[in-house]
Formats: structure tokens, sequence, C-alpha cells
């Protein structure tokens, strides 16, 4: 893809789309984890990615609970095509 990593990507994964910020991902040591979100100046939020297209994740803790602030998620860049789509943090 030309461009920068803030121009928009595809946003699908291999098992499935990344359709809700409220997705819950395995990736294949088992944790569980979120894709991150930005809007990045547009109405829009798209996945955050850089420029090989991995994915910024935050890792969920254990019984899928949200860590309680921003500085106390465990983050990495993962590749797209390791996600699992595993569940919704807010099932309805």
């Amino acid at each position: 893809m030309a461009g920068g990593p803030d121009q928009g990507w595809d946003s699908a994964v291999r098992h499935g789309p990344l359709a809700s910020v409220g997705t819950i991902y395995e990736v294949p040591d088992g944790r569980h984890c979120v894709v991150t979100f930005a809007n990045r100046g547009a109405d829009d939020l798209t996945p955050v990615r850089n420029g090989r297209g991995e994915l910024w994740v935050g890792f969920l803790l254990d019984g899928d609970v949200e860590p309680a602030g921003f500085d106390d998620w465990e983050r990495a860049w993962v590749p797209a095509e390791l996600l699992r789509p595993v569940g919704d943090l807010r099932p309805g």
C-alpha cells in the first residue's frame, strides 16, 4: 500500500471483519485483546495500524476485564492474521 501509516487500510482480518471496537480477539499465546480504533480527524473510527499493517492492540485482564486506567493497558503491535475473534466486551 502506498502512503504512510495514517492512510486507511482494509478493515478485515483473515478470520473475520474488524466490525466493532468491542470485539475481543485471541492471540496465539491465548491472551485476549481488543483492537485500538481512532478517528484520525475523520467521522469514522478505523483500526490503528503501523507501516507494516500490524494492529495496535490492548490486552485484557483475566476474565476479559478492561484495565482501570489508560496507563494500565499492556499494548503491542500484532499482525492482523494472528487475531481470532472470540467474543464481545459488551454482549447484547
